[in-house]
């Protein structure tokens, strides 16, 4: 006892205001040390799901900046407009009839339709009579070939015989009774003419220098054929687009243009190998077809109307596209 107060005993090891050493750290600090590990485990937490949101926003962003071929594919195809296109026809520098290529789409779109006619005038190529080609072609919703039906008349002649696709195994050909005529094993799905126009138009990679790989079915070889498809140039092509007669003359002549962007493209190899002009939408403007003909897109009365054994007017002009 000092000055009348008693003094307070403790324990041997400890000394008034210091802790024992065997209590260092606790209990106060075991709860900041857990504060601390909790705040890091929650920080880490914050990054990761920082992390994840970023590369989920930039996932995203590519898929609609940058979409893959098949998704991109199928988002050209949903814009393909129908509609009909009509085209005089040329051997040489003679005009020697006329053609039309119509696409329509099919229910639920499932696909495409298209119908693709040439008439000829023979007497213009010293023939006798007259000639049709036409085809009637059914198009998956990838633009790949599921069924088609060819005409040819000549004269008095008409041939005609359907081709079915199964898938990617195999190709039937059948008359016109209905029996079967030709099998063609195929290892991949194969298109048509038409349908690599469509597909190149829709998957929107057109820039010149491109090239891509399409497998087309010739239905008169009754061959699945590996086509090298180039893009050699873009450019802007005004072509008739409406016609009226001449008040003096009483001719057809064009009284308006239209003007579509357009792709100067090389398909096939070798002596096959055909270059032809391509609107935005996948239909022909101008270029080479079969047995040497050319054809020109033009409006529905210059077309059909005008006589066969003419010279090839001046219908679609060219103008280069400016590169900045």
């Amino acid at each position: 006892m000092r000055d009348g107060r008693t003094e307070r005993q403790f324990p041997a090891g400890f000394r008034r205001g210091t802790p024992a050493d065997g209590a260092k750290g606790a209990p106060g600090s075991k709860l900041r040390l857990a504060d601390r590990q909790a705040t890091m485990g929650r920080a880490g937490l914050a990054v990761i799901l920082l992390v994840a949101w970023v590369a989920a926003l930039g996932w995203q962003a590519k898929r609609v900046f940058f979409p893959a071929a098949a998704e991109r594919l199928a988002l050209g195809v949903r814009s393909i407009p129908p509609g009909v296109a009509y085209y005089s026809v040329f051997r040489d520098e003679t005009r020697a009839g006329w053609g039309q290529i119509e696409i329509d789409t099919l229910p639920a779109a499932s696909g495409f339709f298209v119908r693709d006619r040439v008439l000829l005038d023979l007497p213009s190529l010293g023939l006798a009579g007259r000639s049709e080609r036409a085809s009637e072609e059914y198009l998956d919703a990838s633009l790949n070939l599921d069924s088609l039906t060819f005409i040819s008349i000549v004269g008095g002649d008409t041939a005609r015989f359907r081709v079915v696709s199964e898938g990617d195994s195999v190709v039937r050909s059948f008359d016109a009774t209905g029996r079967q005529t030709v099998r063609v094993p195929i290892a991949e799905s194969v298109t048509t003419s038409s349908g690599w126009r469509l597909r190149l138009a829709a998957a929107g990679q057109t820039e010149p220098g491109r090239r891509y790989r399409v497998v087309v079915f010739d239905p008169l070889a009754a061959s699945a054929r590996s086509h090298e498809i180039e893009i050699l140039e873009a450019a802007s092509l005004a072509f008739p687009d409406s016609a009226d007669t001449d008040s003096i003359s009483g001719a057809w002549i064009s009284v308006r243009e239209d003007t579509v962007q357009a792709w100067r493209v090389r398909s096939g190899q070798g002596d096959l190998a055909r270059e032809t002009w391509i609107d935005e939408d996948g239909r022909l403007v101008d270029g080479e077809i079969f047995g040497g003909l050319r054809v020109e897109r033009t409006a529905f009365e210059l077309a059909f109307f005008t006589r066969p054994g003419s010279a090839v007017p001046d219908s679609v002009q060219t103008q280069p596209e400016e590169r900045e």
